[in-house]
């Protein structure tokens, strides 16, 4: 079951650029033409679940779970979940089978139409895991299912993903977000794009949640996007004054916010209580918003680091906002 069972395309899933060499086993998932009673060792005898695979799999040996993409629509390639998905054996992957492109792709976990009171579609409990190229979209017409991906375990990296929260306006409620972090320490996203901007957001909704102190969580190169559907709407919410602890980073990430004729303006990008420590630290990155008068933090907390280098000072700046 190592990667000598693969063929060249399935070992550059696993050990491509920026991918994983693993000692343990593979499965593979096939939402579409797969089966739960076949041994999920091969594509030609591929699982349909994540939920199966994710039980066969053996936590702490670096297991990989192969989800493919079989088809362009969503209904041929999406694993539908009518319960939380928990994800909670550490060091066990997932990684998608598809286009490497940066929304929408192709193989994709998405709420059951029939299904509520999902608070959240996937649960990460886990530790050390990678998750590379999967699109999570959740949006059904249900108020009790709120948060499309939920991190509370450490040390995850999410590469390439598409995580689509409140792709329903019924969803617009409070506690809503495409991401939260809730405890959730020491994880990386790099180049994801989080949120969609089909369906408007009201003031109970965010992108992204910070929660139960979550520490020392990196985004590189990420996309937070969002459709504005009144003007408290923001694209991070810190819950509370314990909401972050030490640092968030965002790197050469990019906020964009629209809205329809750009009638309604953002106030701010992000929602920050009154904090005695733990900082938002933005290095290279800006906000695409409807009017000029967006500004980071229309309450001026003193949380947000702003670092700027000129090309002309070697030193740069760190504006305080």
């Amino acid at each position: 079951m190592g990667i000598t069972h693969f063929d060249i395309l399935q070992a550059n899933a696993i050990i491509g650029p920026g991918g994983l060499l693993t000692q343990g086993n593979v499965w593979h998932v096939k939402p579409s033409s797969g089966n739960d009673g076949n041994d999920g060792q091969s594509p030609e005898s591929a699982l349909k679940t994540l939920l199966r695979a994710h039980t066969l799999a053996t936590a702490d040996q670096n297991d990989v779970v192969l989800l493919y993409a079989e088809d362009n629509s969503a209904s041929g390639t999406t694993d539908y979940q009518s319960a939380t998905l928990t994800w909670s054996k550490d060091l066990t992957h997932l990684v998608g089978v598809s286009a490497p492109s940066a929304v929408g792709q192709r193989a994709r976990i998405a709420q059951l139409s029939t299904a509520t009171g999902l608070t959240q579609l996937i649960s990460v409990t886990a530790s050390h895991c990678l998750f590379k190229g999967v699109h999570i979209f959740h949006g059904v017409a249900d108020a009790t299912s709120l948060v499309a991906l939920q991190v509370s375990g450490e040390r995850n990296a999410f590469e390439n993903c598409h995580i689509g929260g409140i792709g329903n306006a019924t969803m617009s409620a409070a506690g809503a977000a495409s991401l939260e972090l809730e405890g959730g320490s020491e994880n990386t996203f790099r180049k994801c794009v989080i949120g969609v901007d089909t369906i408007a957001r009201d003031a109970d909704a965010a992108e992204i949640r910070f929660d139960g102190a979550a520490s020392r969580n990196y985004f590189e190169d990420c996309i937070v996007q969002g459709w504005v559907g009144n003007a408290g709407y923001v694209q991070v919410k810190v819950e509370d004054a314990q909401g972050i602890d030490r640092w968030v980073i965002f790197k050469n990430c990019l906020f964009v916010s629209e809205s329809t004729n750009d009638a309604t303006a953002l106030t701010q990008v992000m929602n920050i209580p009154a904090m005695s420590q733990g900082y938002i630290i933005l290095q290279g990155s800006e906000f695409a918003a409807p009017t000029n008068a967006t500004v980071w933090d229309s309450n001026t907390r003193t949380r947000i680091r702003i670092s700027d280098r000129s090309e002309t000072d070697e030193k740069g700046e760190m504006l305080i906002i």
